[in-house]
């Protein structure tokens, strides 16, 4: 066997434990699922899960993380086009969501609503710096924060709420109210502040 053979099946076979993970967070908690469900679920043998995972926590990371890297590149092409009247992470990180809705189901924790650490920071730090480019440089750490707390929450909630509705509504649409209450709102805040009028 060669070793691009090998190669491919070893990423086959990550991949459906991947995903095991992700239909079974998407059902129940991530703290309920156990290496059995998962081994059951990708029709592996334990032994071939530990062969490429040492714990749940670390198929966890992976998958989170070959997601990440799909997300971070679809916000880098989207904030090389920014025009400084929106966010430029919302519009991709909604249209990804769409285009893998049991992914995201997955990865946001079940009815729990546990959002990983990795994407919670990957989108406060979007948000953070777009509004500190609003924000005097962000100079005014305290307001900084505040909206992008503020926002953050919000974006959390207001994908929550999509992903476990029916989804009629286009990804476009969402990011269009999403932007309109979010930036409009916080920016303006931000703006009026720095001119004085806070």
């Amino acid at each position: 066997m060669t070793a691009g053979s090998i190669d491919r099946r070893v990423a086959r076979t990550r991949s459906r434990l991947q995903q095991a993970l992700l239909k079974l967070t998407a059902e129940k908690e991530y703290g309920a699922v156990t290496v059995e469900d998962i081994c059951r679920e990708a029709d592996v043998g334990r032994s071939t899960f530990y062969t490429h995972y040492p714990d749940k926590e670390c198929l966890r990371k992976a998958t989170i993380d070959e997601h990440m890297k799909s997300l971070q590149a679809r916000g880098a092409e989207r904030h090389s086009m920014r025009d400084f009247e929106s966010f430029s992470f919302s519009g991709p990180a909604f249209a990804h969501a769409y285009a893998t809705r049991e992914m995201h189901r997955g990865l946001m924790g079940g009815t729990k609503r546990e959002i990983p650490k990795e994407i919670r920071d990957w989108i406060s730090g979007q948000i953070r710096r777009e509004l500190a480019g609003i924000a005097d440089g962000g100079k005014d750490r305290v307001r900084l924060e505040i909206a992008t707390r503020f926002v953050t929450g919000a974006f959390f909630e207001v994908m929550h709420w999509w992903l476990d509705g029916d989804g009629r509504l286009p990804p476009q649409e969402v990011d269009r109210m999403f932007q309109k209450l979010a930036f409009d709102g916080v920016g303006t805040a931000l703006a009026a502040h720095d001119d004085g009028g806070g």
